[in-house]
């Protein structure tokens, strides 16, 4: 292939130049009204027909059979140039008859380039197919001709690009393909957008017609799911989204779009793996691109909606749990990392829009605890309370390591049950407009809180628990001096410091009684380390091997009754 290519590129080149003048000739004449319509369509055949038999004729002989198969590609050529100029162009002819006469012309040139090997000639005919559209662009819009005319070519030359291996042809039809989409987009104004649009529905066609060929190709040459084949299926569905949101006008459906190609290519990945041949690159490449594809519409996912930063939330929060878990099942420290920094960093995001995020209430009236805030909040808990308990990083850190690491995610977990707490009651009282003030409720609920963080300390032996609770306790106490003394009312204060005081004293009974317990497993501690007296005794007058019992001693030397 790179010798023949070598050789003849600049053959290509000026076949291109030459059809290029000719598709030029014709237009000029059209708007010159020099020859009629029909004139011209009998000539272009004429001329292409002379061409192919001469370089039939030619290649038949053994010296002249590279000359031959350049003539009979620009008879080819010209032929194909009639064909657009008589359907895309003028349009006189049907586009029925434009695809009997593209499907004639086709057919006759691939059989005899499959039937003979002849590469250069279907090289020139390909260039000539999609040179002569792109030169002759028509004043009016018979694009369905068009879109005729190149299925026959696409389906063709990806036949028999695929038969013999020649991979110019389907990269050729492929590029020129979607420049020739963009060429006549531009060159026609749509103002309507969406599903069922012609530019949409050329399109997508376009792009399911080269999935699927591309996609046959790696398969029928068994080695093809990397290299080539693999680029151009990834640039085809490249371009594709690139034109997407121009053509549906619609955020949402570009997401669904995204979605679906998602979808696509991962399940793609499930064929890659059982018949590809080029080790794991090809697998990877597929999942990579179509998760890619898939994050991305879900990163859209509620955009336009004033409800998309709980949509996200919720969304996100759910692939760091998915992505927590496998790495779990699988014991993949880099899927658990992964996973862990996507929950923190929709965490982070959750607490700097959520004081200004929509309340979405379930059921027509604010419940606490039960609207859609409040499910972003619980599940972002969830997941982190979640890895504290399950989540360990074996190949990663030591075990004290992965204490620390658990004892931060459980202490982030307990931030966004602060987080919850507060929106939650400070929306109730907005929606149902307590008498009580939101600042001294706000203070109740945070010592509450409090209490409950020294409990689960005193139960799980966490002194982080205590610390933290001890931090929210003095927060509280601060906050009472400093903002919950003034401007309120005075019974509301003495009901709230009472409470206050009350839950104090509850932390102090907790507090001690944990001090109490652990002193006394510290006691315990010391008395199983410390060796048995009656033991250290022993060890200190060990008895001498022979030596006889103190109470038969004078056995030994008493003399015999006898």
């Amino acid at each position: 292939m790179n010798e023949l290519w070598k050789r003849h590129w600049t053959t290509l080149v000026g076949v291109a130049f030459l059809l290029a003048a000719l598709a030029t000739l014709f237009k000029y004449s059209a708007d010159q009204g020099w020859i009629t319509v029909g004139m011209k369509l009998g000539a272009g055949l004429l001329l292409g027909a002379a061409a192919g038999a001469a370089g039939i004729a030619l290649a038949k002989r053994g010296d002249g059979r590279r000359f031959g198969e350049i003539l009979t590609g620009l008879g080819a050529a010209v032929w194909y140039m009639t064909c657009s100029y008589a359907g895309v162009y003028e349009g006189v002819w049907e586009p029925l008859t434009v695809f009997i006469a593209m499907t004639a012309v086709t057919a006759g040139v691939t059989a005899y380039a499959y039937r003979f090997g002849l590469r250069l000639l279907l090289g020139l005919g390909l260039a000539g197919a999609l040179l002569a559209p792109l030169a002759l662009r028509p004043d009016a819009d018979h694009v369905f001709a068009l879109f005729l005319y190149l299925l026959v070519v696409n389906a063709a030359y990806f036949a028999i690009s695929v038969a013999k291996s020649w991979l110019e042809a389907r990269i050729g039809a492929f590029a020129a393909t979607w420049l020739l989409y963009a060429v006549y987009y531009m060159n026609f104004t749509y103002a309507d957008h969406g599903w069922l649009t012609r530019p949409m529905l050329y399109a997508s066609a376009a792009f399911v017609f080269y999935a699927i060929a591309f996609y046959a190709a790696a398969w029928r040459e068994k080695c093809g799911f990397a290299g080539w084949n693999l680029y151009a299926s990834f640039a085809n569905t490249v371009v594709f989204c690139l034109w997407a949101p121009a053509l549906l006008g619609s955020s949402s459906s570009v997401t669904l779009l995204l979605l679906a190609i998602g979808l696509l290519y991962m399940g793609m990945s499930v064929l890659v793996a059982k018949l590809g041949k080029q080790g794991k690159a090809a697998l990877y490449a597929h999942v990579l691109f179509g998760g890619l594809a898939f994050l991305i519409g879900l990163a859209e996912l509620g955009g336009g909606s004033e409800y998309r930063p709980l949509i996200g939330v919720a969304v996100w929060s759910g692939i760091a749990a998915i992505a927590i878990v496998t790495g779990r099942k699988r014991r993949s420290d880099a899927l658990k990392a992964i996973g862990s920094l996507v929950w923190l960093s929709t965490g982070l995001y959750w607490f700097v829009v959520t004081w200004n995020a929509p309340r979405l209430d379930w059921f027509g009236v604010y419940v606490p605890f039960l609207n859609g805030g409040a499910a972003d909040w619980m599940l972002l808990a969830a997941i982190g309370f979640y890895c504290a308990r399950n989540v360990r990083y074996a190949n990663l850190l030591r075990e004290r390591d992965n204490d620390v690491l658990a004892h931060a995610y459980a202490l982030l977990s307990h931030l966004v049950v602060g987080g919850l707490l507060t929106v939650q009651i400070t929306n109730a009282a907005d929606e149902y407009d307590w008498h009580v003030a939101t600042g001294l409720l706000l203070s109740v609920v945070w010592a509450v809180y409090a209490l409950l963080l020294f409990l689960w300390g005193a139960y799980s032996r966490g002194r982080l628990f205590r610390w933290f609770g001890s931090g929210v306790l003095v927060a509280v106490a601060a906050k009472a001096v400093l903002l919950d003394l003034k401007g309120e009312d005075t019974l509301y204060k003495i009901l709230t410091f009472a409470i206050l005081g009350v839950i104090c004293f509850g932390i102090t009974i907790v507090n001690q009684r944990w001090r109490d317990r652990e002193q006394l497993d510290e006691a315990a501690k010391e008395r199983e380390a410390a060796p048995d007296p009656e033991q250290v005794r022993d060890a200190g007058q060990p008895e001498q091997e022979g030596t006889p019992d103190r109470e038969h001693a004078g056995d030994a030397v008493r003399p015999s009754a006898q």
